[in-house]
């Protein structure tokens, strides 16, 4: 069968549509999803980079913020004592506080019973003054701006802020030790505690003195079998008088040590700092994490 001029034209046209129909559906189409979804990949991968990015910027603030912060805890850290079980804190003690020249030889020695602990916990609470304001009708009653009210509860705001806080929990030493010693002995020991928390910033006190009579009646020193003496008297201190034996007498006091401890934070390892010039140039393209390496 021959095919007219017309038709012939229309089989051409129909030829092309379905060859164009072909491509499109074959090879166009496939390429243009594909473009579609690199587009979408590539506009996913680009908010992941900058989001990678800005938190690149950042490394060097956390840096900073974390080491400030850890210098801050080295800084509290300084006004506790270092951590010591009973073994240590007797050690402390009589280095510091009780084999001293002074003490050994006007004979201040331990009698009755002492205690040391081990390491333990305790709490510490916020100190804060809360002030007592005085209220009564007459003076409710003149306040006719409020002003009166206002003031009082401006005083008590501190108070008020702290006593909303926790309390904390610290590690905590105890040392309960009696000891036939003299009046003065006694408040220079006191003074002794004092100082040393103060210059050292130390987190040591002496949380009672128990003194058995108030007016050290007790024999001073011992004696011997014929009623002398034994041992030497205290020296006066300059300008005073060579005291008597009775003027130096003893008593037995008790005195609780407590010290105060607080774990020392950790080195942060923060790594190094960041420095956007690695972005420059390819090299960066061809790293290998160790993490991928593996």
């Amino acid at each position: 069968m021959k095919l007219g001029y017309r038709d012939r034209i229309i089989l051409l046209v129909v030829m092309v549509i379905v060859v164009f129909a072909i491509g499109i559906f074959a090879f166009i189409k496939p390429k243009w999803e594909e473009l579609d979804t690199n587009k979408k990949t590539l506009e996913t991968e680009q908010n992941t980079w900058n989001t990678q990015m800005t938190n690149f910027e950042r490394i060097n603030t956390l840096r900073d913020s974390i080491n400030k912060r850890y210098n801050e805890s080295l800084t509290l850290c300084e006004g506790f004592t270092d951590e010591m079980d009973s073994t240590e804190l007797d050690q402390f003690l009589q280095e510091k506080f009780i084999n001293i020249e002074q003490f050994i030889k006007n004979d201040m020695e331990l009698s009755g019973s002492s205690t040391i602990s081990d390491m333990g916990t305790a709490t510490l609470a916020y100190y804060y003054y809360t002030p007592s304001i005085v209220t009564y009708p007459l003076y409710e009653a003149a306040d006719f701006d409020g002003s009166l009210a206002k003031a009082a509860q401006q005083k008590c705001k501190e108070s008020i802020i702290l006593s909303a806080r926790s309390s904390q929990i610290v590690g905590n030493g105890n040392a309960t030790l009696t000891f036939k010693v003299t009046k003065q002995d006694t408040m220079d020991l006191i003074d002794a505690v004092r100082k040393y928390a103060v210059d050292n910033k130390d987190s040591m006190l002496l949380q009672s003195v128990s003194i058995t009579d108030f007016d050290f009646n007790g024999d001073p020193l011992e004696r011997d079998a014929q009623g002398n003496i034994i041992g030497t008297p205290p020296t006066p201190k300059e300008g005073e008088e060579e005291l008597e034996p009775d003027e130096y007498g003893y008593t037995d006091v008790t005195f609780d040590f407590q010290v105060y401890y607080i774990q020392e934070p950790t080195k942060p390892d923060v790594g190094e700092a960041y420095d956007k010039s690695i972005w420059d140039g390819d090299a960066w393209r061809n790293y290998v994490s160790e993490k991928t390496a593996e």
